[in-house]
């Protein structure tokens, strides 16, 4: 599901798989977010309790995750309907670059985590490993 909703709007699959794995534990959660919100990338959970978005499927969940890493990457139109309910949320095109992610790391402030090193955490932890294989 991954790579087909990443090639459907242009995002690069294994930086959505890649911040799955950091958000999700790989898969395991055990935080904020339930396995069964389908929530993949922690859309809407704060942290506190809060649990954020819960989706009807994967696939969904998928869906608004690959979205959601579209509306920071670019200011292209989405080429589904909007499944992200925090969509309209980002400041477009503010993080062309996975590193700026993380709201400390970005130049202009935005992104998508205020936990330090969160863009360069997703790269260093989590793509750069995969591309040894």
């Amino acid at each position: 599901f991954i790579r087909e909703e990443s090639e459907v709007e242009g995002v690069k699959a294994e930086v959505a798989f890649a911040q799955a794995m950091m958000e999700t534990g790989f898969l395991k959660f055990g935080g904020d977010v339930k396995k069964d919100q389908y929530n993949f990338a922690g859309i809407g959970a704060i942290g506190g309790g809060s649990s954020g978005a819960k989706f009807d499927s994967i696939r969904i969940g998928i869906r608004a995750h690959v979205q959601h890493l579209k509306a920071y990457a670019s200011k292209e139109a989405l080429k589904q309907p909007v499944v992200d309910p925090r969509f309209q949320y980002v400041k477009r095109g503010s993080a062309e670059y996975v590193q700026w992610l993380g709201q400390k790391e970005n130049p202009n402030g935005y992104g998508w985590a205020t936990a330090k090193n969160y863009g360069n955490n997703i790269v260093k932890l989590y793509i750069l490993p995969m591309k040894k294989y």
